[in-house]
């Protein structure tokens, strides 16, 4: 792609952001010092390097909800400012690096990753990473080993995949800073449900970035960032039988849970006839 093509998008795209912020001044009746209250605050997002989270948790949703209306799979949510690239590549029976002690309860999450019309995946890339028991992501912040509960794995043959973790915990994004100032100005909450973020590639589908969320966590519907899907909420089931939990290795009840991926193609299907 040439510069002038990329300068043509970009001009493009700046008048219309112009045109619609001179029309919310026009409506809203803006005044010059609530600009220049902006322009401080933008400032003061950059100088505590938090504009990643501002735009993370008020942008990036609806510039994925409008980049995939209409596609056919599953849902896709936002990435967040939490990810790190790579992660260990797992090696089978799949386990997230933990620390000897995790705390939390022990979660299996198993499923299938599949075609529109049903046919299994194998192969397909699973990267996974969460936030720990008390809410704390690994390579972000003190008190976890780097690539603590992050793992990179793939689906078997049938398109199956099956990894052991522990169960994430609801968190608040950072709220010290002027994000924290510019949540609580809007009168809302800093707390995000407890969810577990995933990444699946495959050459021949389109790469989905999702998360998954657990029923009956009390921040669902009002998570800060805006990201819960019904379609991607999961159920835990506890699991206490003293032969199921010698069968696992683990020395106290543990949870189970199961989601099924649905990979769009690259290229749509040729419409019949054609």
């Amino acid at each position: 792609m040439s510069a002038s093509i990329i300068d043509s998008r970009l001009a493009t795209i700046f008048s219309d952001l112009a045109t619609a912020i001179e029309g919310i001044v026009r409506r809203h009746a803006v005044t010059h010092a609530e600009y220049r209250q902006a322009v401080a605050f933008l400032d003061e997002l950059g100088r505590a390097g938090e504009i990643a989270l501002f735009l993370d948790v008020f942008v990036e949703h609806r510039i994925i909800d409008a980049n995939f209306a209409g596609r056919d799979g599953t849902s896709a949510v936002a990435q967040g400012p939490f990810y790190v690239e790579g992660a260990p590549f797992l090696q089978p029976p799949y386990e997230l690096p933990h620390r000897p002690d995790e705390p939390g309860d022990v979660l299996i999450l198993s499923g299938r990753v599949r075609a529109p019309d049903g046919s299994p995946l194998a192969g397909v890339m699973l990267d996974v990473w969460q936030a720990d028991a008390t809410g704390i992501y690994s390579n972000f912040f003190p008190g976890a080993p780097e690539y603590n509960l992050r793992g990179r794995f793939q689906t078997g043959t049938d398109g199956g995949y099956e990894v052991r973790t522990v169960v994430p915990a609801p968190y608040e994004i950072p709220k010290a800073g002027p994000t924290g100032r510019f949540v609580a100005a809007m009168g809302r909450h800093a707390f995000r449900p407890a969810h577990l973020h995933l990444k699946l590639s495959h050459g021949d589908y389109r790469p989905l970035t999702t998360q998954l969320y657990f029923a009956g966590d009390p921040w669902l519907d009002s998570d800060v960032a805006d990201s819960v899907k019904d379609s991607l909420v999961v159920r835990l089931q506890r699991h206490q039988d003293p032969a199921d939990l010698d069968k696992r290795g683990v020395d106290r009840p543990y949870f189970s849970a199961q989601y099924d991926f649905v990979l769009a193609p690259v290229r749509e299907p040729a419409a019949a006839g054609r």
